[in-house]
């Protein structure tokens, strides 16, 4: 098939491996080139217990709770989220998005009820994904014995 005019716009190749099991994939997509953005599609189908430590980003970044229906208000499911230096619990239980400014301590994530299948959507607001866990820097903020593709 001839190539269009603008096909060097499009990335077909957003599929990658996850550090979240059960789930066997997320897309994800970065603008690294052009500007400060990733969007990070997570579909949550049971619930799952974030294996996130504690930490925070030197960027911003956006949480969404969307369902997989097509009435985006039919969310049937239940994620807490843990904020701030004493881990202030938030619930999700509607479609929802969540501001997270640069350096505010985040995680763990935990999809207490899954009624219908939901994409959780992470979009950083940088070109480079990295956290601070206790002060140091470190590319992701999950423990090495909770992922299942390291030694």
């Amino acid at each position: 098939m001839a190539e269009g005019k603008y096909d060097y716009l499009k990335t077909t190749e957003i599929i990658r491996d996850t550090v979240y099991p059960p789930f066997t994939g997320m897309l994800f997509f970065a603008l690294k080139d052009a500007e400060d953005f990733q969007i990070r599609f997570t579909h949550v189908s049971v619930p799952f217990d974030g294996k996130e430590d504690a930490h925070s980003h030197d960027f911003a970044q956006v949480f969404l709770f969307v369902p997989c229906d097509e009435d985006l208000k039919a969310y049937d499911a239940e994620t807490e989220l843990y904020l701030g230096e004493y881990g202030d619990r938030m619930v999700i239980t509607e479609t929802t998005a969540v501001y997270v400014p640069a350096g505010l301590i985040h995680c763990p994530i935990i999809h207490t009820r899954v009624g219908t299948p939901f994409f959780f959507v992470n979009c950083p607001i940088t070109p480079e994904y990295s956290a601070i866990v206790d002060g140091k820097k470190q590319a992701i903020p999950v423990k090495p014995k909770d992922n299942p593709k390291s030694g």
